[in-house]
């Protein structure tokens, strides 16, 4: 629902957004409450010493205070909890609660301030113990001071003038969704570039990285621009989608199921499904013979060992220092080796791609982990396992490859015979620069002099490093025609479908489970807001609920019963029998409830004009898609792997689950390969049916 107006602005925190804060300070204040009761009752005999009636009178005035306090946020607790987020109806009376919790702060604070005067400023001839305690219980109150001071600030919003959010409402109404896609600057777009440069503020500033700010800060305000939501609720629209995805999965799965068991047919709703993915699956090529899980499992090492000394250091915590020492080189300031760039002091770096890989120090070429916009580190190695050159690049891991993956325009990419090729523009940036540096330093044809003619170059890469690595491929095609490159969780938003289709002899991806970067584009984010919106115009259950059971699932992994799930048909969120639902409520309901709906027109419209004014990018190469067995885990606790080959368009939407985030790190993606590669698995080729696996490792 819409942020709350309050002393005449906008704050980016909704009404019913007050329950857990309310709790957390009701259990604190009934607990100081209670304690200085206590400690009031113990030293009320105790205060006949010089200035002992301060003590006194700080104890009872603070007593009354949290006494008014508990009632008045006992009373927002109970409002924020009612209603539901389209129905705020039910909480029109929590600004009244707020303006007196305001009146009650002014006391609270000047009562402070006084008794930091008295606990501090008098000497007493008490106990010791007895102005401690008040002195102890003062410094408490300055430090919730400063904690609510934080939460003020983190729930401001910049945007919040009431003046000026109706002044850009209206302008949004009298204006086409292609305003939403202009080239001018909006009020929006100046402040996310000044959160981005608060953000970045230790990146050094250029013209390029202006420019990058400029195009990531508009990009993000139209895609919020006119859904007037606060975190809160973007959270719980993000648990309802999950919900109903995992509700569509097991439903499609039990008629799958059923279907087999009756020998029958599969019913529509699964042969609508099975004949898309078996569409697109028809254009896949064959895979080559070295898209093995051995191979892949060898070379995810190589990407893995671009990170440098963190990531070994966050898989091997405790060991990890004593075998970095082995592989270090002290003083390397001193002599610093030519072949070895922007490491630190005692190269670290290096020694971790020596000890993920156990290559040799003469087959090490060369290292550089420079790292600015547009520069990506990397390094070239002499593989003498599988006889072959390879070039590692790495992934995000600074703030400089955070801002090279959000500069996500789309820029036509020359491949001779294939036709709408473009891709990642910052990416290809990237690929460019590391293509002038093995040739201008000659490094591809230093490595190859130490290996037998025909030997195979390798380029891998994760994330970022992912995509940079398959279009880095494309460039160097006509120059070394026996390249192939391994990209493993590779960005979605990455190129075109046609480029997509003519990697697929060389480009071998491998995503894990439901992993959110093979699944960023624009259009796929446009659609995950359109079911957001649906999810929030559809759901009857409080905030507090809906949240409460996405943490829940977090934990124990399943979802409370008291969650109803939302309805995410596969229809336009604006057919004619949900204007029928929305025209039979009572009117005073219908204020939210509009807004959420007028968000989904402009949500479908701004998809239509993305659509038509953004390119379409897909992953790249064939696609190994590792995941989770349903079945259940291992005896060793670890989760049960299974694998499919797939397709590009295969990753059409952003599923939403406990493990979006975790799949794509490389630790994960390197266990699910070993696993794989342990069991002698053999992935098979086809949609994937979610059956009970007979696979056991």
């Amino acid at each position: 629902m819409p942020g709350i107006i309050f002393l005449r602005r906008r704050w980016a925190i909704a009404s019913d957004d007050f329950v857990y804060p309310s709790f957390v300070e009701l259990c604190f204040r009934s607990s100081w409450l209670l304690a200085i009761s206590i400690l009031f009752g113990i030293h009320h005999g105790s205060f006949n010493c010089d200035n002992g009636y301060l003590l006194r009178y700080y104890y009872t005035g603070s007593i009354i205070l949290l006494s008014f306090g508990i009632v008045l946020t006992a009373a927002m607790m109970w409002l924020s909890m009612k209603g539901s987020i389209r129905n705020d109806y039910a909480r029109r009376h929590l600004n009244i609660i707020l303006y007196l919790k305001l009146l009650l702060l002014l006391p609270e604070a000047i009562w402070i301030t006084v008794a930091t005067y008295w606990t501090f400023g008098f000497s007493y001839s008490c106990e010791l113990t007895v102005y401690w305690t008040a002195r102890g219980a003062v410094i408490c109150a300055w430090i919730v001071g400063f904690w609510m001071f934080i939460g003020i600030l983190i729930v401001f919003d910049p945007m919040g003038s009431v003046e000026q959010h109706m002044d850009l409402s209206e302008t949004s109404s009298r204006k086409s969704s292609k305003y939403l896609i202009a080239n001018s600057k909006s009020v929006n777009a100046r402040v996310w570039e000044q959160r981005c440069r608060c953000l970045c503020c230790c990146i050094s500033s250029n013209q390029e990285i202006d420019n990058a700010f400029a195009d990531v800060s508009k990009l993000v305000a139209d895609f919020f621009k006119d859904t007037d939501l606060v975190a809160t609720d973007i959270a719980a629209g993000l648990v309802l989608v999950g919900q109903e995805q995992r509700h569509q999965k097991e439903k499609l799965t039990a008629v799958a199921v059923h279907s087999a068991n009756a020998g029958r047919s599969p019913t529509t709703i699964e042969n609508n499904r099975v004949d898309v993915m078996r569409a697109s699956y028809s254009n896949r090529g064959q895979q080559k013979s070295w898209m093995t899980l051995p191979m892949m499992t060898h070379y995810m090492k190589f990407a893995l060992g671009s990170y440098g000394w963190p990531f070994f250091m966050y898989n091997h915590f405790t060991t990890g220092v004593c075998r970095l020492c082995i592989a270090c080189r002290c003083c390397a300031c001193v002599r610093a080796p030519k072949d070895v760039v922007s490491d630190n002091i005692c190269h670290c770096h290096t020694a971790a791609i020596k000890n993920l890989t156990k290559i040799k120090d003469q087959d090490l070429i060369y290292v550089s982990f420079h790292d600015k916009y547009l520069e990506i580190p990397f390094y070239v190695a002499v593989d003498r396992r599988f006889s072959s050159v390879v070039v590692s690049i790495r992934g995000t891991l600074s703030l400089q490859d955070a801002l090279t993956d959000l500069s996500a325009k789309g820029v036509p990419l020359e491949i001779d015979g294939v036709p709408d090729a473009f891709c990642h523009s910052a990416m290809l940036r990237c690929a460019e620069y590391v293509k002038a540096e093995l040739e201008n330093r000659q490094l591809l044809e230093k490595a190859f002099s130490s290996l037998e003619e025909g030997s195979r170059l390798f380029i891998v890469g994760h994330s970022l490093g992912a995509g940079v690595a398959a279009i880095l491929t494309i460039l160097l095609k006509s120059s070394y025609p026996n390249i192939a490159c391994f990209a493993y969780s590779p960005p979605g938003g990455l190129m075109s479908l046609s480029a997509s289709h003519y990697t697929q002899d060389f480009v071998c991806s491998v995503v894990v489970g439901d992993d959110i970067i093979p699944r960023l584009s624009m259009p796929n984010m446009c659609y995950l807001k359109i079911q957001l919106l649906r999810a929030l115009c559809t759901s009857n259950t409080p905030k507090y609920k809906i949240l409460a059971s996405g943490c829940f699932r977090i934990l124990c992994g399943c979802t409370p019963h008291f969650v109803s799930s939302s309805s995410l048909e596969e229809e336009s969120p604006l057919t004619p029998q949900l204007q029928a639902q929305y025209s039979t409520m009572i009117p005073v309901q219908l204020g939210t409830e509009r807004h959420i709906k007028k968000a989904l027109l402009l949500a479908e419209d701004y998809a239509k004009e993305m659509a038509a004014a953004e390119w379409q990018l897909f992953p790249p190469g064939q696609i190994l898609h590792i995941t989770e067995d349903e079945e259940g885990r291992l005896c060793s606790g670890e989760p049960q792997y299974t694998a499919v080959w797939s397709t590009p368009e295969a990753f059409s939407s952003v599923v939403i689950s406990s493990r979006m985030i975790m799949d794509h790190f490389p630790d994960v993606v390197l266990q699910a390969l070993s696993q794989l590669e342990s069991c002698n698995f053999v992935p098979s080729a086809g949609p994937m049916v979610h059956e009970p696996s007979d696979f056991v490792c």
